[in-house]
Formats: C-alpha cells, sequence, structure tokens
C-alpha cells in the first residue's frame, strides 16, 4: 500500500488487510464498544497513526461514549502565559476526569490545521483554541461534529459567534499607552504582534486611539511587527537600528516574549532603559521583580482566565448553558522603565 497516496482516503478494511485483523476487530477499537486484547489494541491503534486513518463524517454518529480528553491548541506553549493557563485547566478538568491534551501551532496555520485533524481522529470531546488567524482558521468541521469550541485570547472574525474568554485588548492596550504619554512622551512606537490575529488588531488600535486623543503623530516607520515572536522581534529592531534609523522615546511591547526580543536588541546595541528609550509590556516577564529594571507592564488574572475556560468546557460537555463571551481583568504593574520627560498637560 502506498502509504502516501492513501493517507486521506485510509478506510478500515485497509486497516484490517494492514494489521491482520477483521474489520469487526479495527470497528470495536474504533468505537470502544467491545472488550478488545490490549495487544490487539496495541496493533490496530498503531496502524491508524501509520496510514493515518481519519474517521470521516459518517463516524460521527457512531461516537457513543466519550473520550474524556480535551484540547487546549495555544500560538506558543513555551510563552508562560499560555502555560499558566493551560496547567489551570489540566488541573481543573483533571479532577473532574478528563485529560488534557496541549497542542502549540507555533503561529503556523498549515500546523494549526495539522493539529485540528489529529484531534478530531482521537475523537476529542472539547478544544480550546487561541487560533492563529481570525479569518482563516478552519473550525467548520469540528462545529460540524458538534464538538464544543472556547476560544482563548483571541476571537474569530464577526461571522463566527463562538464562545469566548479573554481580555480587554483595545482598552488595556490604551492605558498602557496613556502611562508613556502622562509622563511626556510624545514620539511613540508600537511591537505589535500579528495582525492577522484579533488581539494584534485591538492592541494596535488601543495604541492608535490613546495617541489620536492625546493629539500625537502616529509614526508608521515605529510599528513594528513581530508577529508575537521573540526573534521575529529582535530582527525587525535589529534591522532597523543597523540602518542608524531613530527610535521613539517610548514604546509599547504588545506581549511578553516580543518584550524578551526588545531587551536582546537593546542590550545588542546599549541602549538603556528608561534612559535612552522608555517601555511598557503587554504582559509581565517572568522573575520581573528580580531585575534592576523593573518593566510597567500589563499582568493578566491567568488562574481565573484557565478556570473559567474549564468551567465553560465542563458546562458545554453537561449540556449546561453558559454566557458567550467572559472578559477578564488585568492590572498595571508600575515599575522604573518609564522616564519622565516633561509635565502631561493636555
Amino acid at each position: 500500500m502506498n502509504q502516501k497516496s492513501k493517507a486521506h482516503n485510509v478506510t478500515m478494511k485497509d486497516i484490517a488487510l494492514y494489521t491482520g485483523f477483521s474489520t469487526a476487530t479495527v470497528s470495536r477499537v474504533l468505537n470502544n464498544n467491545y472488550p478488545v486484547s490490549s495487544e490487539t489494541r496495541d496493533q490496530i491503534l498503531n496502524a491508524f497513526e501509520q496510514l493515518n486513518y481519519e474517521p470521516n463524517l459518517v463516524a460521527k454518529s457512531l461516537r457513543s461514549q466519550k473520550s474524556n480528553l480535551v484540547a487546549i491548541i495555544v500560538a506558543d506553549i513555551e510563552n508562560p502565559y499560555y502555560m499558566t493557563i493551560a496547567k489551570q485547566i489540566d488541573k481543573y478538568l483533571f479532577n473532574k476526569g478528563y485529560n488534557l491534551i496541549t497542542c502549540s501551532t507555533d503561529e503556523s496555520i498549515e500546523k494549526e490545521e495539522e493539529i485540528i485533524r489529529m484531534l478530531l481522529s482521537k475523537n476529542i470531546d472539547a478544544i480550546a483554541i487561541s487560533p492563529c488567524d481570525s479569518k482563516k482558521t478552519n473550525l467548520k468541521e469540528i462545529q460540524e461534529r458538534n464538538i464544543p469550541i472556547i476560544l482563548i485570547d483571541r476571537k474569530m472574525d464577526e461571522h463566527q459567534q463562538l464562545p469566548y474568554i479573554g481580555t480587554n485588548n483595545f482598552k488595556e492596550s490604551y492605558e498602557l499607552t496613556k502611562k508613556l504619554i502622562v509622563q511626556g512622551h510624545e514620539k511613540l512606537g508600537i511591537v505589535t504582534g500579528s495582525l492577522n490575529t484579533s488581539t494584534g488588531i485591538e492592541r494596535l488600535n488601543g495604541f492608535k486611539s490613546a495617541l489620536s486623543e492625546s493629539q500625537l503623530t502616529f509614526h508608521e516607520e515605529w510599528m513594528f511587527n513581530g508577529q508575537f515572536k521573540e526573534v521575529t522581534t529582535f530582527d525587525i529592531i535589529d534591522k532597523h537600528l543597523y540602518n542608524d534609523l531613530a527610535l521613539p522615546t517610548g514604546m509599547v511591547i504588545c506581549n511578553n516574549v516580543m518584550t524578551k526580543g526588545v531587551l536582546s536588541v537593546f542590550d545588542k546595541y546599549q541602549i538603556n532603559i528608561p534612559q535612552d528609550v522608555s517601555i511598557v509590556s503587554y504582559g509581565s516577564l517572568a522573575n520581573n521583580n528580580l531585575f534592576e529594571i523593573k518593566i510597567t507592564s500589563l499582568e493578566q488574572d491567568l488562574l481565573s482566565m484557565g478556570e473559567a475556560i474549564a468551567i465553560n468546557i465542563l458546562s458545554k460537555l453537561e449540556n449546561q448553558s453558559k454566557e458567550q463571551v467572559d472578559i477578564k481583568r488585568s492590572e498595571i504593574i508600575e515599575g522604573n522603565s518609564i522616564k519622565r520627560l516633561k509635565k502631561y498637560s493636555n
């Protein structure tokens, strides 16, 4: 059998021929409805993976039992933001008899699609996702199978109304920007995340709104698209500085991972905070309080978010009603990363 050519067209009969077991036995393993020896089960499950077997939509009528598996799909599992949320969800769900599968897309729409296919093949009970792209992320098959979905931190476009748990990105970015403005900063820049996501757009718009309210100019040359990635942020600002271009006096950085990239490139060019450039960060750095320069940052209530996501998932699995949108409060923690230039007079 040519596995690659059959990757998206494998049947239970193919699995039976591959393993030497009957189609009835393969069906028992797939639907978990009759006892099968552990050795037989392992062989058939291995064949599912080897041949990339995916049950089609007809199989949803056979879903008579829950898998007790819940998945969380995030953009970057190394980001403490997502790690903390996932840990809290896992803690809450485990006590209710569910196991959590954690997946990271690395902001790749192709990887996200592959992860979703994999999870569907595992008969997943519910999915919490921070989508890569507000328009292109495809959740159609999940919805067709009536699998509960919770959006984390990022929304889908206006045509896909799904339960959402996160914070007020626009308002929080606006408030962070104002922290710089009230200290007299008029030449401001921003390190944005991906503008294919609702968070990237909302945080940029909050920044622009604060500038407009204070009658300050938005400078395109000081908008650095870091794509929510440390290395990308480092590279784009490194190129700016290598070309001997000026920096603003203050910068809003739209997540903690990109803040690490900014700090690294500033260290390379011996740019001092806040003497040379003042910064504020959407999301705090780990152990921020241990450093001499403590970044003024917005801290989100991640434990509350994780618990709210888990409660929403459980309510949907148990067919209970739950609010569609849950906005959590955040708090700005003052540091010493802002230099006062002059008294704010607006």
